[in-house]
């Protein structure tokens, strides 16, 4: 039986490689759009690899290689020419070729010239500099992944971190930039804090070793420093075999000043080659020209690739209202949006598609096919709360930022459309400018973690602000994202490592001493709460109580027609309310409450007479339940 069942599998598989073949040949003779993907792609059963690029002005393309050596090491040319079809692109297969070896485009250009290229869709490089030692490194995807089941978009709590600067700092690790095998090794680490994902800065190999990763180089290939290509492979299947889902960060609104594989590719000048055009962004002058069929094939299998080769559960795709301004008044950019999420829902509907859309707005969900968008509003709105003295309007926007549902001018359709984060992600809590920017008035400009803001590690309201903050992250409509470091009250900013003010990446020696400590069991009890609690994944939420003179806000979430309601309540002044000293609303519920969480808690840094635990709490008939409301903190209540 055991023979028999190798057997169909054997036949089995040299079918699908004599019908990926029998493709292959189709589009090539009709001049349709390959089924391969971009790049250098293994061929199945048949061996070798299929090529594919574009190069629409050139005069002829050819791959040399490992696979094209003389007996001396030296790469020929003329061996491997690549076939020209009608839409400008080149393919061709080379048998001969396999994994691991090295290789590169060789192109005559319109004027004759011979230009030696890096595959811009190289899977692996061996550094990122444009530079003729530099080739790319064909890659064999297969991967023998463990089963995982994908958490439903309501599940997810997200932990966002940097490769490079996630481990080295007082902890052991004795490297300047972390590895993939590093982030693996502590997974079981955010596993046991009770996130359901984590989401990655980018991986793509970047200028250099060191980067928040922003600048991206070659978008197909891992960076280098970080390790291989099966490295990350085996960094997403040791996240799955935990329960983690695993998020990739995209950057495609605008091409890296240096480095560039992209820039006048196939010899043409003109405003940086075909791939390219001419649109200023804070970080290029140039961006991806999104009319091109073409150019929007090129992301399109790179986002693909994420989800397919690498097996990722989501996508974060990084500023893009940046692609909206550059795409002009056709739209453009916008229809390229929409043009990667119609074909990634269709080919991978369980993933979630992020957007960092700021200012948020609804159509990027409704109108642009993204299942959420960043809240900038959540941290800086939050931000203000805690460090000035609050407004009339200062409290309206906090009010707005706590949720869709608790102001005017949301449309957003389910809650987890909402990616809220009001400690900070890597922007907020990271610094680039050796710490100048922290007397720079405009909030948009003030980088640094939510503790350094409010006071600093060693105050007591400072450490309480932050729980407060993952608190609601937590109780609030949305998506919890927290930047690493948070979790244990870390100091200052974070950087790519050493600037003109020492080391910059999270000290793992503050994770376990008491305010660090204090502080990861507050968010290990609020992410088994909100995993608990049904109430707090789902959409409802409604305003119970609204009160800026004691800036208090109260709000309910429950599950409907069921039993499952948590009451949230939030000070954001210096007032303790003793026990019994508070009334707040609970919104037309009656019924006995218990408390499920305080973050004045002793065990999270508070006293025992902030918490309500022991004490009766029953909906009163004026309409309140009393309680002990310590000051800067969020009480969490259930019905019993």
């Amino acid at each position: 039986m055991i023979l028999v069942t190798r057997a169909r599998r054997a036949v089995g598989r040299a079918l699908d490689g004599l019908r990926w073949l029998a493709r292959q040949l189709g589009v090539l003779l009709r001049g349709r759009r390959p089924a391969v993907g971009w790049g250098a792609v293994p061929v199945p059963v048949v061996g070798g690899f299929a090529f594919r690029t574009w190069a629409p002005t050139a005069r002829a393309v050819e791959v040399t290689g490992d696979f094209a050596a003389d007996e001396h090491g030296r790469w020929q040319t003329g061996r491997h020419p690549l076939v020209r079809r009608r839409d400008g692109y080149w393919t061709g297969m080379i048998p001969s070729a396999h994994a691991d070896q090295r290789y590169k485009f060789v192109l005559t250009a319109r004027d004759g010239q011979r230009l030696w290229r890096m595959d811009p869709a190289a899977r692996d490089t061996e550094h990122s500099a444009l530079d003729p030692g530099n080739a790319g490194i064909l890659v064999d995807p297969a991967f023998a992944w463990t089963p995982f089941t994908r958490p439903d978009r309501s599940e997810f709590v997200i932990y966002q971190l940097h490769v490079g600067t996630f481990t080295g700092r007082n902890d052991g690790v004795p490297r300047a930039v972390g590895t993939f095998g590093d982030v693996t090794a502590r997974l079981s680490y955010l596993r046991d804090l009770g996130f359901t994902a984590i989401a990655l800065t980018p991986v793509q190999e970047f200028t250099g070793d060191r980067s928040w990763g922003y600048n991206p180089s070659f978008y197909f290939a891992p960076e280098s420093a970080y390790g291989s290509p099966r490295d990350l492979r085996v960094l997403v299947d040791g996240a799955h075999a935990l329960g983690l889902a695993v998020i990739f960060d995209v950057v495609y609104n605008h091409v890296s000043n240096t480095d560039n594989p992209l820039w006048e590719f196939d010899g043409d000048p003109h405003d940086g080659g075909v791939f390219l055009q001419r649109f200023r962004t804070p970080w290029s002058e140039y961006a991806p020209a999104y009319w091109k069929a073409q150019v929007r094939d090129f992301f399109l299998d790179n986002a693909r690739m994420y989800l397919a080769e690498y097996n990722g559960d989501g996508l974060r795709f990084d500023a893009t209202r940046y692609i909206e301004y550059a795409g002009g008044l056709d739209n453009d950019g916008w229809k390229f949006l929409q043009y990667l999420t119609w074909h990634l829902r269709e080919e991978f509907p369980d993933r979630y598609l992020i957007a960092e859309h700021l200012p948020d707005h609804e159509s990027i969900v409704t109108g642009a096919g993204f299942d959420a968008t960043w809240l900038a509003d959540a941290h800086h709105e939050f931000e203000r709360a805690v460090t000035q003295e609050p407004t009339r309007e200062s409290w309206e926007r906090l009010r707005r930022s706590l949720g869709r549902d608790l102001g005017p001018g949301r449309a957003y359709p389910r809650a987890w459309n909402l990616v809220r984060y009001p400690l900070g992600s890597h922007d907020d809590c990271g610094d680039d400018k050796g710490g100048a920017t922290i007397a720079v008035g405009e909030d948009w400009q003030r980088h640094r973690y939510l503790v350094e803001f409010a006071g600093g590690r060693g105050d007591a309201r400072a450490r309480a602000a932050a729980r407060l903050g993952w608190a609601l992250a937590v109780a609030c409509p949305g998506t919890p994202m927290l930047f690493m470091g948070s979790e244990f009250q870390q100091p200052g900013y974070w950087h790519d490592g050493h600037d003109r003010l020492g080391d910059h990446r999270p000290d793992w020696s503050l994770a376990g001493d008491g305010p660090g400590t204090e502080m990861r069991r507050l968010v290990a009890q609020a992410n088994r709460l909100r995993r608990e609690r049904a109430s707090l994944r789902g959409d409802t939420c409604a305003v119970t109580q609204d009160d800026p003179g004691a800036r208090v806000l109260a709000f309910k979430r429950w599950v409907p027609g069921g039993h499952d309601v948590v009451l949230a309540v939030a000070n954001f002044g210096g007032r303790d309310y003793t026990a019994g000293g508070f009334g707040v609303s609970t919104g037309g519920q009656a019924g006995r409450w218990v408390e499920l969480l305080n973050t004045q808690a002793p065990e999270f840094g508070g006293w025992p007479g902030a918490v309500n635990a022991g004490r009766v709490l029953e909906t009163q008939p004026d309409g309140c339940v009393h309680l002990a409301l310590p000051p800067w903190s969020v009480v969490l209540l259930g019905l019993a």
